[in-house]
């Protein structure tokens, strides 16, 4: 008998010109491949149940009571690359001690890589799941129907959800559309806000454009991302509020005098230790200043 080989681990953040999608791309490629060459000998189970088509955005079932359905509850997932089957468990055939554990070993650094993938993936199709469901509730108004004064009051006594952080997640749930194709990557909702003005005014293939601009250079953040919009020219320009505008200058001469208050207010604490001296330094200013007061007259009368 062959002795077995464990999946071989991508590696994470590696530099290089490879995206860290690609790589998790790649590598599930290779798990599926593998993964049919030993459908013989063991037959894969399924993670996450795929629906093509798109969760209903009014659907509530599962959301108001989700200790009760969480035993029934299907997960609805679009079809996109992202999600990773986690490795079956293996025996190794050798029974020398040490390559053993190197088994054991890379089967458990395997099953961890899957898992952080899969809950990045997980994680991102939760906003969106959020972002459609909060969008649609607000738009017909539902918290009327449970007896709320407002959609706030509705989505923080059910879900624990603010106000303002609900209508965060609403704003954004179109960005992280614009990005599932094209990222397994978690999306949080405060670096997406970049975004939407470029979604709104550019277009889908803006915001991918900003984001794997950002991506080029390591972990995408506000930060970045703002930099590659403006890099790429999709940045809004900024505008000063009323309590931004712009102070006026203070002039050359204020300057000016206050250097010169710096000069007598350093010689009144040089007396407090060395009289003599800021009697000398005093005399010396006062020379120099009625030289320049000269010249500037000379100047002037000229």
């Amino acid at each position: 008998m062959s002795r077995k080989v464990p999946p071989p681990i991508p590696v994470i953040g590696s530099k290089g010109d490879s995206s860290r999608e690609e790589q998790l791309r790649q590598w599930e490629e290779s798990e599926r491949q593998r993964r049919e060459q030993q459908a013989a000998a063991s037959a894969p189970s399924a993670v996450v149940p795929v629906q093509p088509s798109a969760p209903a955005a009014g659907s509530a079932e599962g959301v108001l009571e989700p200790a009760a359905e969480a035993p029934g509850l299907t997960v609805l997932v679009r079809e996109v690359p992202g999600y990773l089957e986690m490795p079956s468990y293996t025996e190794p055939d050798s029974a020398d001690p040490t390559e053993r554990l190197e088994f054991y070993s890379r089967g458990i650094l395997a099953v961890q890589y899957a898992a952080r993938a899969n809950h990045e993936r997980a994680e991102q199709q939760k906003l969106i799941g959020l972002g459609l469901r909060l969008r649609a509730m607000k738009d017909e108004e539902l918290h009327k129907v449970a007896g709320f004064e407002t959609f706030g009051d509705l989505t923080d006594a059910r879900f624990g959800i603010k106000k303002h952080q609900a209508n965060n997640i609403i704003r954004v749930t179109p960005v992280a559309q614009a990005l599932e194709d094209i990222t397994t990557q978690e999306l949080k909702e405060r670096p997406l806000r970049i975004l939407v003005p470029i979604l709104e005014t550019h277009g889908v293939d803006a915001v991918r454009a900003t984001w794997n601009e950002a991506a080029r250079h390591g972990n995408v953040t506000d930060k970045t991302l703002e930099q590659a919009a403006n890099f790429l020219g999709y940045a809004p320009p900024k505008e000063l509020t009323a309590g931004e505008e712009k102070k006026p200058e203070k002039p050359a001469v204020a300057a000016a005098a206050s250097e010169s208050l710096k000069a007598v207010e350093r010689i009144r604490t040089l007396a407090a230790t060395d009289p003599a001296r800021a009697r000398r330094e005093a005399q010396e200013l006062e020379s120099a200043v009625r030289e320049l007061l000269m010249e500037l007259t000379q100047e002037y009368v000229a």
